[in-house]
């Protein structure tokens, strides 16, 4: 948890560390995740017109097998532009749910080892970030696509 005693915070803000641990965010694609970092983050606290503001950045790595060729993978998970402001605030506040919050806007859609990945061959499994198949080099005449060459769509009505 990161909570913040605000009567701690001196005029000028309080720059601080955090880290939370991964079981406490409570992430649903960590679940597909061989190893987790803790996520680490750098905040600054200030107080402005009895409003709590909280800025900074936080980030993680995810170990995971990339989404399209199955390569073990290390994924940095960051957010740069946490900005946090409670109002009315108590003299203690939890910050955790809004930085799982960061956190989880910032996870990629997928993970993937290289941004250009060319993932695997449908047809014979080929890494093709390693080297090309030879399977588009064959005439597949069993496809069960080619009967939808063999519609025509222009003569319904």
């Amino acid at each position: 948890m990161i909570e913040v005693n605000i009567h701690q915070i001196p005029l000028d803000g309080l720059d601080f560390e955090a880290v939370i641990s991964v079981e406490s965010l409570e992430i649903e694609d960590l679940k597909r995740a061989k190893k987790a970092t803790p996520v680490v983050c750098d905040l600054h606290a200030s107080l402005v017109e009895k409003k709590l503001i909280v800025r900074g950045e936080a980030s993680m790595v995810v170990t995971c097998n990339c989404d399209r060729c199955l390569v073990e993978t290390e994924v940095l998970v960051d957010t740069e532009d946490i900005c946090i402001v409670v109002e009315n605030t108590p003299d203690i506040v939890d910050l955790t749910k809004d930085i799982r919050e960061d956190i989880l806007l910032a996870f990629p859609q997928l993970f993937l080892c290289k941004s250009d990945c060319k993932g695997l061959c449908f047809s014979c499994g080929q890494d093709l970030n390693k080297d090309q198949c030879h399977c588009g080099e064959q005439a597949d005449e069993d496809s069960p696509w080619d009967t939808l060459d063999k519609l025509n769509f222009d003569d319904q009505k």
